[in-house]
């Protein structure tokens, strides 16, 4: 009975530690909603930061609007910016966007980043504002459903060796 119930223990301990681990090294991704600017340009896509959010590992953003000469797709973000601003760029000057969140509001824990102000700068130099009428421009995330799958798991499995302990037990 005592080595089930310290197997039962250890097991979980351990279960916990793994989830936990898992969840302090997860990467995070984000994704720019109604990101409009006042030459007609827009921000659609996604980023990933490291769980400190203080690296940028990799995007996937477009901005596209009625000038096709002014599209691009990012090829960097910088890292130096966060967690305040986003700089996206497709060359080492033109063109790029920078976004301005509140301070210190992307965080490790995700969630919804309102997007204060920002510029858009086409390779045209004909720059553009932030839009902030009708949606306000969000960064979002969801949760990683790994990590709560993670933790379920080891709270079942948790489950299950008391209850073997207990019918263990009985039976003696």
């Amino acid at each position: 009975m005592h080595i089930f119930k310290k197997l039962a223990m250890l097991l979980t301990m351990a279960g916990l530690a793994l989830g936990f681990a898992t969840r302090a090294s997860a990467q995070i991704t984000w994704y720019l909603s109604d990101v409009t600017f006042s030459n007609g340009n827009v921000a659609t896509g996604s980023f990933v930061t490291n769980s400190a959010v203080n690296t940028i590992i990799s995007e996937n953003i477009t901005i596209s609007g009625p000038d096709a000469a002014a599209d691009f797709t990012a090829t960097a973000m910088s890292s130096a910016y966060l967690p305040g601003t986003l700089g996206i760029f497709d060359s080492p000057s033109l063109p790029y966007v920078d976004l301005y969140l509140a301070p210190n509001s992307l965080t490790g824990a995700g969630g919804t980043v309102p997007i204060s102000s920002g510029f858009d700068c086409p390779a045209s130099g004909h720059c553009g504002t932030l839009v902030t009428s009708g949606q306000d421009p969000l960064v979002t995330t969801t949760p990683e459903p790994a990590t709560g799958a993670l933790l379920l798991l080891g709270f079942g499995l948790m489950m299950t060796l008391k209850r073997v302990a207990q019918v263990g037990s009985a039976g003696h």
